[in-house]
């Protein structure tokens, strides 16, 4: 996993939680200090096992985080791994825009099949169910 950065888009960069400020970094998880630096380091370690991996989005123009993916529980054998995102004051547009190039990842470049979901903006949800993942409960996304 320690492959997949830096990704750019149209209007975003992601990269991995060790590439961006502590300061702010804290500020968008809403932690202090000392718990930002242990979840920065577990991610790193969770990325670097291949078990996952996790990106900050950071928007180009403004060098703001605005968002936050992490990909757990990952298993390329079995094609599945768990979602989580999380948004800060992103558009419809934007988070569009992030949903496809995430949706290429998981589909094209490591071919998830099942992706355990919480919670999912319906923005992405949408998007991924428009290029062929169903759902038969709120949890789980499959592709034939």
């Amino acid at each position: 996993m320690k492959s997949y950065r830096p990704f750019i888009t149209e209007n975003f960069l992601w990269d991995f939680p060790t590439h961006f400020n502590l300061k702010e970094v804290s500020e968008f998880l809403g932690m202090d200090i000392d718990p930002t630096t242990q979840y920065i380091s577990n991610s790193a370690k969770t990325i670097m096992r291949n078990d996952g991996i996790y990106w900050l989005l950071q928007r180009k123009h403004t060098h703001e985080l605005v968002a936050l993916i992490s990909l757990s529980d990952l298993d390329l054998k079995n094609h599945q791994a768990a979602l989580m995102i999380t948004f800060k004051n992103l558009t419809t547009t934007e988070k569009k825009e992030i949903s496809e190039r995430l949706l290429i990842f998981l589909r094209d470049q490591i071919s998830l099949k099942t992706i355990l979901i919480n919670d999912l903006d319906h923005i992405v949800q949408e998007n991924f169910i428009n290029d062929g993942y169903t759902t038969s409960n709120n949890n789980i996304l499959k592709r034939s």
